[in-house]
């Protein structure tokens, strides 16, 4: 009498494979999605935090904060003279992710020096555009974008 084989054929193991290698994948799709709207969340809390920063400057010098590191103002928001009006006193530091995204800042007004009002230029992952957002969003900012954001 001999005995059963023991073990898995091979066919059974290639089933075996594909079918975790389907799941992984669905599984990694899922986490990219879930990585992308954290991401924009994230950005949107930073956004918030800036535009507090940028309000309570307001209340103490009756403009926004503007910058010499361009012509026309717009100036990314890793720019040393916002730093230096905003941080430490309105806001702990500049939101890493809106430095990292290159997001710019433009202050505009009746004078460069004497803003009455300001525009941002924010990227979102989930769309992989830029959006508008400020005291008064997309009137005066130079990117040719009309898309306000949803924040």
């Amino acid at each position: 009498m001999t005995t059963p084989p023991r073990g898995f054929t091979l066919i059974e193991l290639l089933v075996v494979i594909a079918i975790i290698g389907v799941l992984s994948s669905i599984v990694l799709a899922a986490l990219s999605t879930a990585r992308t709207k954290g991401q924009d969340a994230a950005r949107t809390e930073d956004v918030k935090s800036f535009k507090t920063a940028m309000e309570l400057y307001y209340n103490d010098y009756n403009s926004y904060p503007t910058s010499t590191g361009s012509s026309n103002g717009d100036v990314p928001l890793s720019d040393s003279q916002l730093n230096a009006e905003l941080v430490p006193k309105y806001i702990p530091s500049m939101p890493a992710l809106l430095v990292a995204d290159g997001d710019h800042y433009y202050a505009g007004g009746a004078t460069v020096t004497a803003a009455s009002r300001y525009d941002m230029l924010i990227y979102l992952a989930k769309t992989n555009s830029y959006c508008t957002t400020g005291s008064v969003p997309n009137t005066f900012g130079d990117w040719g974008n009309s898309t306000a954001c949803n924040f």
